[in-house]
């Protein structure tokens, strides 16, 4: 059962860097099994700036942004979406940044491909709400409903959070650029 959590989580944020580097544990409360700074919980984010702000009500404030660029980031992020829950391994490629600011390509796509094979993953966004903009880069932050399913078992687990996705503009429109993840118990 674990494990399927720890694939749901992994799912969500499928890459890693690409460094090689491992660990030993030394059984020390510094121990992880992260071998490298590009972990599966932020993309390896440096500067850890994304996030939402949220009103006393508890809602998700919005960033002012101009109605074609909202379209345009919504429908990115659908595309997103749409192309995961399909499985569709290139049409999921050609919605990820050529360079990502979060994570290495190469990498998400070997991942991914394995992901693919060995799950079946659904996701349900809700609250979709675009929290930064800048013409170049924007945040959209959304609830999330994720279900993981083994396909040579009966066995699901379902999972929700919050993600921000970040998306950078590129020459043919928004691309996926970084992701982080924040579970819910």
């Amino acid at each position: 059962m674990k494990k399927i959590v720890l694939i749901a989580g992994l799912l969500l944020l499928s890459a890693c860097s690409d460094n090689d580097a491992t660990s030993e544990n030394t059984n020390s409360a510094n121990d992880s099994n992260l071998a490298n700074e590009n972990n599966a919980l932020d993309h390896g984010m440096e500067d850890k700036s994304a996030g939402f702000t949220m009103d006393s009500d508890g809602r998700v404030l919005e960033a002012d942004v101009p109605e074609e660029e909202a379209e345009a980031i919504r429908a990115a992020h659908a595309e997103y979406i749409a192309a995961f829950n399909a499985e569709d391994l290139e049409r999921y490629m050609a919605v990820i940044a050529q360079e990502p600011e979060g994570f290495d390509r190469a990498e998400d796509q070997r991942a991914l491909e394995k992901a693919f094979a060995d799950y079946d993953t659904e996701y349900v966004p809700s609250n979709q709400t675009i929290v930064k903009y800048e013409p170049e880069r924007a945040e959209l932050f959304a609830e999330l409903a994720v279900t993981v399913k083994s396909p040579d078992s009966a066995a699901k687990i379902e999972q929700a959070g919050r993600q921000v996705v970040i998306f950078k503009k590129e020459d043919d429109g928004w691309k996926v650029s970084g992701l982080h993840f924040i579970g819910n118990q």
